[in-house]
C-alpha cells in the first residue's frame, strides 16, 4: 500500500498541523467560529490503519557481510554470520561478499542457506567482486566479465537472493563511459533474464558515484533486471569532484532495488560527521521507496560496534528495523 503525501505526514504526527493550517482562512464577518468536529470511530479506525500501513511499509533494514571483514579476517565463519546478524544486531537480511564466502559449492551453498532459515535471515544479494570489465571498451573484456558473473547466479538462487552486485566502472568521458556501460549491460540482459535475476549496479567511485550518469544509464536501459543501490556516502567521481550525496539519492531512488547506508565516522551525539541521515532518509522515504536499506560500517574500530551506531542512528527517522 503506498501512502500518498499527506496520509504519511498524518501518520507522522504532521498531518494534523499541515491541515490545519491549509483549512483556516480569516473569519467571514460577524459569523461564529465553527465548532470542531469530534473525530469520528470511523476516522479515528482509519487513522490507526494508515499508522499501521506506514509500520508494515517501512523499509527493512539489512548488513552487508563486506561491513565485517575484519571478523572474518580473524576467523568468523560464513555459517555463523546469520547468528550474530540476528542475535546481536536484530536484522534478517544480508547482501554477500564473494572473496568473504569462503567455498561457495553446492554442499557449502546449501550448509549456508540452512544457517540463514535457523537464524531467520534472508539474503538480498551476493558480490562477486569481480572488479571492472564489464564496461571496458574491448568486446572480449565485456563477454569475459559477463562469463565470470554466470556461475554467481546459482550461488544467488541456492541462497535465495535476488541477484548479483555490478561493477560498472570505466575510463573516459561521461558519454565515453554511458555507451560502454550500456553495451556491458544489454549484453549481460539474456543471462539475468534467463536466470530470473537481477544486476544491481553498485557506487564504487568514478561515473558509478554520479548521480546523474546513473539515471541516464537507468533511463536509456529501461530494463527492470538490472537496477542500482544508491548509497548514502560513496559519492567521489574523482579527486577533484564528489557528487552532491542528497541530490544523487534523490535522482537514483525510482530505479533502487536497495539503498547502501555506508558510514564512516560519527559524532559524540551519535549523529555522521559527514551524512546528513535525516535529509537522506526523507529523500528515500518521499521518493515512494519502501524496499532494503543495507547498513555498512566501512570505518576503524570494532565493526559490530559500529553497525549497531548506524542502527541506532537510522532508526531515528522512519527507518524500521
Amino acid at each position: 500500500m503506498r501512502l500518498t503525501r499527506r496520509e504519511l505526514l498524518t501518520a507522522l504526527g504532521f498531518g494534523a498541523l499541515s491541515a490545519c493550517a491549509g483549512a483556516q482562512g480569516e473569519p467571514q464577518g460577524d459569523a461564529a467560529p465553527a465548532k470542531p468536529v469530534e473525530p469520528s470511530k470511523e476516522s479515528a479506525a482509519q487513522e490507526l490503519g494508515k499508522r499501521k500501513a506506514l509500520q508494515a511499509a517501512a523499509n527493512q533494514l539489512g548488513v552487508t557481510q563486506a561491513g565485517f571483514e575484519r571478523r572474518f579476517a580473524a576467523g568468523l565463519k560464513p555459517t555463523e554470520f546469520a547468528k550474530l546478524v540476528r542475535g546481536s544486531l536484530g536484522v534478517g537480511l544480508v547482501s554477500w561478499s564473494g572473496p568473504l564466502m569462503g567455498a561457495t559449492d553446492a554442499a557449502a551453498i546449501k550448509a549456508l542457506r540452512a544457517a540463514n532459515d535457523e537464524n531467520s535471515v534472508r539474503t538480498l544479494l551476493v558480490d562477486p567482486a569481480i572488479g571492472p570489465g564489464l564496461a571496458s571498451p574491448d568486446a572480449g573484456a565485456r563477454a569475459a566479465a559477463i562469463e565470470k558473473l554466470k556461475p554467481w547466479f546459482e550461488v544467488v538462487r541456492g541462497l535465495g537472493g535476488i541477484g548479483v552486485s555490478l561493477d560498472l566502472r570505466g575510463e573516459g568521458d561521461f558519454d565515453t563511459q554511458l555507451a560502454r556501460s550500456l553495451e556491458g549491460a544489454r549484453a549481460l540482459l539474456p543471462a539475468l533474464r534467463q536466470a530470473g535475476l537481477q544486476g544491481v549496479v553498485k557506487c564504487l567511485g568514478g561515473y558509478t558515484s554520479h548521480g546523474q550518469f546513473l539515471a541516464a544509464l537507468m533511463n536509456q536501459l529501461n530494463d527492470p533486471a538490472v537496477r542500482l543501490e544508491p548509497t548514502f556516502d560513496s559519492w567521489k567521481v574523482s579527486e577533484g569532484e564528489t557528487y552532491h550525496r542528497v541530490r544523487g539519492i534523490e535522482l537514483l531512488m525510482p530505479f533502487a532495488a536497495c539503498v547502501l547506508a555506508d558510514y564512516t565516522e560519527f559524532k559524540p551525539d551519535g549523529d555522521s560527521t559527514v551524512i546528513p541521515t535525516r535529509m537522506m532518509v526523507m529523500r528515500v522515504r518521499n521518493g515512494g521507496f519502501r524496499g532494503p536499506v543495507m547498513m555498512q560500517f566501512k570505518g576503524p574500530g570494532d565493526e559490530l560496534e559500529g553497525t549497531l551506531k548506524i542502527k541506532k542512528l537510522l532508526t531515528r527517522y522512519p527507518f524500521q528495523p
